[in-house]
């Protein structure tokens, strides 16, 4: 069973600092009882930041993902601006790279954005750059990106290659599965270019161990996507694992396994999570999830910016994750999951 690491991150915001555990908030404690709150700024905003992402208003994992950036925002003193996906926005390439195009036109003193295609936005991406625009990219990068095509000073987030490796050897070694065994990959975001990556590292990992896979591509939509997956497991009644690429695909798998009475029955693991999914783990529906830490994604995007703009420190690469979350593990994050998604 491969076990979560945790990641202490340490934050020096005005001379305060603050300690941010990867899987319990309260790490800091008992060590650090001397060390002061973070201190609302009350200052005009130093900087204007706008924020751009694929986020669907139907996919709970990117709430933390927000609240981390306006908590840094806040304490920071930062004028921040999220341009959200409207529902029916949801899945649009054309409409986040337009979206990004608007936040560049703004002027900003930075952009933090999602790159979920790995030609689509380098237009504007270069754009940015030409008028010395800093881009932090958050969450979604393309797999071995060339700065020459995406150009961004900085990514803040997991390898979604290697977290793929990582949950396909972790599906290996907890559902047992042999030589010949066959896995449903469900792909709530085909467009999208970081779950393609979760969906490679996997298929790796598969095809080192001789386990064989078929991916079932649904859409944003929960009940859209569960019929999709009900469907499947109609036609494919042999197939006794299945693994989402994230929170959608997971409640969709685990709403169709209830429609066609096999909860419990299927091995079920995924990507991410929200309450819905802790809910899953804890009731046994859900083996396991790869947490990514998306709280901190958020809060990272903007300080490394704010440092930029502030005192010309350049930014760096930060990795989020991965860590897998089971039953065994998962009961000291589960209070602040709906806040930090950790």
């Amino acid at each position: 069973m491969i076990r979560p690491t945790i990641r202490v991150k340490r934050i020096l915001t005005a001379g305060t600092a603050v300690c941010l555990s990867a899987l319990v908030l309260a790490a800091c404690s008992s060590s650090s009882t001397s060390t002061p709150a973070v201190k609302r700024s009350s200052a005009p905003a130093s900087m204007t930041v706008y924020m751009v992402t694929h986020a669907c208003p139907s996919d709970a994992f990117w709430p933390p993902v927000f609240n981390g950036a306006q908590d840094a925002a806040s304490a920071l003193g930062v004028d921040l601006h999220i341009i959200r996906f409207t529902s029916a926005q949801c899945g649009s390439i054309p409409a986040e790279v337009s979206n990004l195009e608007t936040a560049i036109d703004a002027h900003p003193g930075g952009i933090i954005t999602t790159i979920p295609s790995a030609t689509a936005f380098s237009s504007a991406l270069h754009k940015a750059a030409s008028e010395s625009i800093p881009v932090i990219a958050v969450n979604t990068v393309p797999h071995d990106n060339s700065q020459s095509v995406n150009p961004y000073l900085a990514y803040v987030g997991q390898s979604n290659y290697q977290a793929g490796i990582g949950a396909g050897n972790e599906a290996i070694s907890e559902f047992h599965l042999a030589k010949g065994a066959t896995v449903a990959i469900v792909d709530h975001e085909p467009f999208n270019i970081s779950l393609t990556s979760r969906e490679q590292g996997i298929e790796s990992a598969f095809n080192s161990a001789g386990v064989k896979y078929t991916i079932v591509n649904t859409t944003d939509n929960p009940s859209a996507g569960a019929s999709t997956v009900q469907a499947f497991i109609t036609v494919h009644p042999t197939v006794t694992t299945y693994l989402s690429l994230g929170t959608t695909g997971t409640t969709q798998i685990v709403t169709a396994l209830q429609q066609v009475g096999k909860l419990k029955k299927i091995n079920v693991g995924g990507f991410d999570l929200d309450s819905a999914t802790l809910h899953y783990i804890q009731q046994g529906e859900v083996r396991f999830t790869v947490d990514q830490q998306p709280f901190l994604q958020g809060y990272d995007s903007v300080e490394e910016l704010y440092l930029l703009h502030q005192y010309g420190v350049a930014p760096e690469n930060i990795s989020t994750g991965p860590a897998y979350l089971t039953a065994e593990n998962i009961a000291s994050v589960g209070k602040y999951v709906n806040e930090t998604g950790f």
